[in-house]
C-alpha cells in the first residue's frame, strides 16, 4: 500500500466520523462530509474523489486544509497506519 492509499483510507475515516457526530448533523442537515469537504477546502469535487480515492498524490497544502476542517492532526492523516472503520 503506497503512503497516498494510507491517507486517502485516513481521510474516510475521519470523514465517516464526522458524519457520524451528532453536532455535524445538526448544523449541516443533508450535507455529507465530502460536500462539507468541499465546500471548507475549496478543493474541486474532481481532485477531491482523486485524492480520496488514492488516485491522486495529495499536496502538503490540500492535507493542511482536509485536516483542519476534519479538526485532526496532519499526521494522523499522514500515517501508514491506516484507521479502521467500524460497521
Amino acid at each position: 500500500m503506497t503512503i497516498y492509499e494510507s491517507v486517502a483510507l485516513n481521510i474516510k475515516f475521519y470523514m465517516n466520523k464526522l458524519e457520524n457526530n451528532i453536532t455535524f448533523k445538526n448544523e449541516c442537515p443533508n450535507v455529507t462530509a465530502f460536500e462539507y469537504l468541499i465546500e471548507k477546502t475549496e478543493i474541486s469535487p474532481k481532485r477531491l474523489n482523486n485524492i480520496i480515492s488514492g488516485k491522486a498524490r495529495t499536496r502538503i497544502d490540500e492535507l493542511y486544509r482536509i485536516s483542519m476542517v476534519l479538526g485532526v492532526r496532519i499526521d494522523d492523516i499522514l500515517s501508514k497506519e491506516v484507521k479502521k472503520i467500524d460497521c
